[in-house]
This record gives C-alpha cells, structure tokens and sequence, in this order.
C-alpha cells in the first residue's frame, strides 16, 4: 500500500489559521457544557485531567502501540487525513485490541490523544477509518477534549475512573459519588448533542455517507457486516409510534441511538454547512440552511 505521509512543513503552513473560533458544523447543544472559562479553575481541572490520562495511557500502552509509519500505517493516515481536514493538531494515537465501545478521544483541548480497536481498524475499509479517525479528532477541532474527558471520569467510560481512584485514592469516590447522579444526567443530554458534532466531523473526513453509516453500524454492532444502513434506518419509523416507557432510556444515554445518528447524519450531508466546511452534498437534494438544520437535528433527538 503507497501512502503518503504530511511533512511537518507543509502541514505547518496550513495549520490554525481558524484561530479559536468553533467551526460552524458544531451544533448549538454541543457548545460550553461547562463552566471552565476562569483560567484558574481551567489549569486546575486540565492539571487534574493530565495526570489521570497520563496514568491511563500508561495502562493502554502494555498492551497496545502508538501508530505510525511502521505501526498500522493505514490507520495513522487516516489520523493525519483527519488533522489535515480539521485544522488541528495531530493527535497521538493507541491502539489496542480494545472493545470497539472504548475508542474515543481523552486529555485536554490542547494534548488530546486517541483510544483506537484494532478490531475496528483493522477490517475497516479507508473511508471507515477516516470516519472514525474524523469524529474522534472532531472532538478537538470543537474544542471538546476537556469536557469530554471530565464526562469519561463521571461515568467511568473506559475505566478511566478506575484508573482515578488509583492515582487519587478513595477521596475520588466522596466528591464523585454525590455528583454523578444528577451532573450524569445535566450532562447527557450536551454529550449526546456533542457525539452528533463528532459525527459530523467524521463525515466531512470520508466525504462518505454510505462509509460513515457503515462505520457506525459496524461499531454498533460489533463489527458485523451485510446490514445496509438504509434497511437499518427503517427502524426509526416504526420506533416513532413506541409509547413504551422504554424511550426514556435514552435520556440517561450518553449518545444517541445509532438510527438518530444515522439520520442525523443524512440531514447534515444534504445542508448547506456541510458543502460551506468542504463537504461534497448529493447533486439530487434541496441543501438545508443552518436555522432548519437544527431544527430538524433537535426534532430526531428528541424523545416523544
């Protein structure tokens, strides 16, 4: 396989020239889940963060590997594919033989690094990799890091917590414990809205639809194949008319069923933000202004 690596010059000559504005493909939702705009509490809480992500790298590293040129080299440029396309800087990347539900993006906005499933990588086509490499390097170019990693903390996600406790000691429980039943619950609903933000960065990586549907199935699913994503999404229709109690589930879900997310997804590939960030939309379709973009987003991830 002829891959072709970014320099370091041309890399740089493109890069950060957005500055700190968010990019317009981040949804309204998915904006300051926390308040963490007085320097000094940021440096507390990013100071706090790197050590445990530092505890927990360590761990991910005795039985996984940084990619890299000589180091599954299709997935690392995948990774560089998404920095490039992103405008952010590139981030490290583990990857291990990990369940495919624990890859994601942990650190800070400003030294994030990525948790990657062979599993996953391995079997995926190109466009599933970018994908997957794009929605996880999304996370840093919405300046989402932080507060992604604290939410990881509160629920545990990838035993990061876990990890916590070692470094930190029982204490973590008595200040954790009381919070995690109602922040888990304030949060759930800005990360759900953030996971969409993710997505949205993935597809305009692959420039893809059927490959970031494919992706997601195949990650919701374990890795099966054959299951069209068309064929998937017919279950939205019929989970429209559930008036089961069960629907309420999703209000504690860290992300949205795959079926929202796939929809989801469909809408932004026919918007208008989506060609204006690069994207390339179907020739066939009216593209959606901004205002019914999200609307009609908040109108799939709603629970009626």
């Amino acid at each position: 396989m002829d891959l072709s690596y970014v320099s370091l010059a041309d890399y740089a000559e493109g890069f950060g020239q957005r500055g700190d504005e968010l990019p317009s493909w981040v949804p309204p939702g998915a904006r300051a889940p926390l308040s963490l705009d007085t320097p000094a509490v940021r440096r507390r809480v990013e100071d706090v963060l790197d050590t445990v992500v530092a505890l927990q790298r360590a761990d991910w590293l005795q039985d996984g590997v940084f990619t890299g040129p000589s180091s599954m080299p299709e997935v690392y440029d995948a990774v560089l594919h998404a920095a490039r396309t992103l405008d952010v800087a590139v981030p490290p990347a583990v990857i291990a033989g990990c369940a495919m539900s624990s890859q994601g993006v942990f650190g800070t906005d400003d030294r994030a690094f990525l948790y990657l499933s062979t599993y996953f990588m391995g079997p995926a086509s190109e466009g599933e990799r970018r994908f997957l490499a794009g929605r996880l390097c999304g996370f840093a170019a919405a300046r989402l890091v932080t507060a992604n990693t604290l939410y990881a903390l509160l629920v545990d996600h990838g035993g990061l917590r876990q990890v916590a406790r070692k470094g930190v000691g029982p204490v973590l429980e008595v200040v954790l414990a009381p919070l995690s039943l109602g922040v888990r619950l304030a949060l759930s609903r800005w990360h759900r809205h953030a996971e969409i933000a993710a997505d949205r960065a993935g597809l305009l990586c692959c420039d893809d639809l059927d490959a970031a549907g494919g992706a997601l199935l195949r990650q919701a699913l374990g890795g099966a194949r054959g299951v069209a994503p068309d064929a998937y999404l017919s279950q939205l229709d019929a989970l429209k008319s559930d008036t089961s109690p069960g629907r309420f589930a999703q209000l504690l879900a860290d992300r949205p069923w795959t079926h929202k997310r796939l929809k989801a997804l469909e809408l932004f590939h026919q918007s208008q933000a989506f060609a204006d960030a690069g994207g390339t939309p179907p020739e066939s379709s009216a593209q959606h202004d901004d205002a019914e973009l999200e609307r009609r987003t908040a109108q799939i991830l709603g629970v009626s």
